[in-house]
């Protein structure tokens, strides 16, 4: 009941429940909590993985993101591996997870929760020692009168508070540059339809796909025992077990010709709801539909894989990437470092698995002078090789400018 009282105690509520699209001073944000659908199933981001089409976006976007290596380039954008965030970025953020664990937290984080949170361990001179995950779930993120953050965060009942320079906070769509908006949250309702679609199709596969039906007796009426029994009767023949089987109809009784109904869940629109709700998941996450598993002819709008895989790295990864980046030069780089370093993801780790798309790529780049020979080996993880010439960067020769005289093309 003292909650009740708690002033700020339905504010709180409704927010978790409705969202809150803007953080202005004074404001608190909370993550979300639940929704309840119209046929009572509970919407969070943890019940909204069991659904195949969410689980399927979330792990793709998450695990394709792991995959991308992240490194640190200097002025002279060569790989800065002697500084320290370097092999924290690349390697290992923390003692309990390497790089690619981390990225695939943060990634599903932003997409369940809107937000991902890491503490940040520094040392006395402000340099980085580890990142570590924090559940979004139990932090909330206040935005005080004077424009400054505050994280507050439950662990094990004990709530600690955190300043804006302790916490590595990424974004998913924002409307204001301070929190981030859950897809969970703003496609709850649709979320929700898929929910109640997929327990009546179990309801009605699991009856056959027949409604109840009718039994005529002629003149003759039943006895309130006599009814009773055969309700019993019925309840039993019509379980799962009993499909197929026969049912004895006694004292006159026969199966009246009203009672040979199924239903056709074409008719019932109930395939075309779970059908356009898988679409609608898609859509909240940006995934192409074919990726997921997802076929037909109103979402093949790429004619080729290839073309679906460039989509989706452009519209779909790319902008959390940007992000991540840019992020991570605010917040972890010291303030004489942002103008010499930058991270990068490198986006070429997409073509590891495509061997005859990696080959197109190094010919082109090695023949037109941008990489030389011993930088594609690195790239593939072979030997340099010891040819003064493969540090080299190399052109072809029919490769002339224009303004070149007749003669100097003849020599």
């Amino acid at each position: 009941m003292s909650d009740l009282q708690d002033t700020g105690f339905w504010s709180r509520f409704w927010s978790r429940l409705t969202g809150r699209t803007q953080l202005k001073k004074g404001d608190t944000s909370y993550p979300f909590d639940s929704y309840m659908s119209s046929g009572g199933a509970a919407v969070t981001p943890e019940t909204s993985l069991k659904l195949s089409a969410v689980w399927a976006c979330v792990k793709l976007r998450a695990e394709t993101i792991s995959t991308l290596p992240l490194h640190l380039y200097d002025s002279n954008k060569k790989i800065a591996k002697d500084h320290g965030l370097y092999r924290i970025l690349h390697d290992s953020p923390n003692a309990d997870m390497c790089a690619s664990e981390f990225w695939q937290i943060q990634s599903a984080c932003l997409d369940l929760w809107g937000n991902a949170y890491n503490y940040i361990a520094r040392r006395d001179d402000k340099s980085i020692i580890s990142l570590e995950p924090l559940f979004p779930n139990e932090m909330v993120k206040k935005r005080l009168k004077d424009g400054s953050f505050e994280y507050h965060y439950t662990e094990n009942g004990k709530i600690t508070i955190y300043t804006d320079d302790e916490i590595l906070h990424f974004k998913g769509f924002t409307l204001d540059g301070y929190v981030g908006l859950s897809a969970i949250q703003f496609f709850a309702q649709t979320i929700g339809m898929q929910f109640d679609a997929n327990n009546q199709a179990q309801d009605w596969f699991k009856n056959g796909l027949k409604v109840g039906g009718f039994l005529e007796t002629g003149e003759q009426t039943l006895t309130k025992e006599q009814r009773e029994r055969m309700r019993k009767y019925l309840a039993q023949f019509s379980q799962p077990e009993n499909s197929g089987k026969y049912m004895i109809l006694e004292a006159g009784m026969k199966l009246s010709s009203a009672s040979n109904i199924r239903i056709n869940p074409v008719d019932a629109q109930l395939l075309e709801s779970r059908y356009f709700g898988i679409e609608e998941i898609c859509r909240a996450f940006g995934v192409p539909p074919q990726l997921i598993g997802h076929t037909s002819k109103a979402s093949s709008w790429a004619s080729s894989l290839e073309q679906t895989n460039q989509g989706f790295l452009t519209y779909s990864l790319n902008p959390s990437l940007v992000r991540y980046e840019q992020t991570i030069a605010r917040k972890l780089l010291l303030p004489h470092e942002k103008y010499e370093y930058r991270p990068k993801f490198s986006v070429e780790g997409l073509l590891r698995t495509n061997v005859g798309a990696r080959g197109d790529f190094y010919v082109k780049m090695a023949q037109n002078g941008m990489y030389t020979r011993n930088e594609v080996r690195d790239l593939e993880d072979m030997p340099r090789s010891d040819d003064p010439s493969a540090d080299k960067l190399m052109v072809q020769m029919q490769m002339v400018p224009l303004s070149s005289e007749q003669g100097e093309i003849n020599e």
